[in-house]
């Protein structure tokens, strides 16, 4: 593969780990003023937030 359509991918990649990590923070957040709140939300939001850091820290 060329490095072109690797940085590519790694962009996708970060992109959407990113846009799907902050609205689980969002639902996250949402969640904790229900009445009887899940944990779903907050794992979640949790592994996604841990995988764009993971992506980006390799990347940078």
């Amino acid at each position: 593969m060329s490095d072109e359509r690797k940085r590519l991918q790694r962009q996708t990649l970060l992109g959407f780990l990113t846009f799907f990590s902050v609205m689980s923070v969002i639902q996250a957040a949402l969640n904790v003023v229900q009445p009887e709140p899940k944990m779903w939300p907050a794992v979640l939001a949790l592994v996604l937030v841990t995988s764009t850091v993971i992506v980006w820290r390799r990347w940078k």
